[in-house]
């Protein structure tokens, strides 16, 4: 019985060395990629939660179109993460994403560094709208509108 709770306690000394060691190396990644990766805009194109044992860690199963600088086609990515609670994600939304060097089919949600340095790939029409996001972010587009009194026949601007 004594040989049986060795090997118990061996078991899961393993599968929590094994967890440790595999969270310490993705997050050592993810900062090679910030700091050495691309950093590009990418269309949500679907989310869903996350199936099997994540369902209770309130994961995201994200799946991006992104179009890297040097390729013609855009390729489809997914993307596991978890959210903010009030964060609202919807399709059609661009996030920025940081793409790994050494491995391009990893992605990583873009932190705040390197989102600066982001480039920006598409049809001109999405780059002359993100361009002009990114010079006044927040602003939105104006609109003419009449205005009222006397004057009506003056738009402003």
């Amino acid at each position: 019985m004594k040989i049986f709770w060795i090997v118990l306690g061996s078991l899961v000394l393993a599968a929590a060395l094994w967890t440790g060691i595999n969270y310490l190396l993705q997050k050592l990644r993810q900062k090679y990629a910030e700091k050495h990766g691309t950093v590009v805009y990418a269309t949500v194109v679907s989310i869903g939660p996350v199936s099997g044992w994540a369902k209770r860690l309130d994961l995201k199963k994200i799946v991006l179109r992104l179009q890297e600088p040097d390729a013609d086609a855009p390729r489809e990515v997914t993307l596991s993460t978890r959210t903010a609670p009030g964060q609202k994600l919807a399709a059609g939304m661009r996030l920025i994403v940081v793409i790994d060097p050494k491995k391009p089919a990893r992605v990583y949600p873009a932190q705040a560094e390197s989102a600066k340095r982001v480039v920006i790939t598409g049809s001109r029409e999405e780059r002359r709208m993100m361009n002009a996001q990114l010079r006044s972010p927040g602003r939105q587009p104006v609109r003419m509108q009449p205005v009222r009194g006397p004057r009506s026949r003056q738009r402003h601007y």
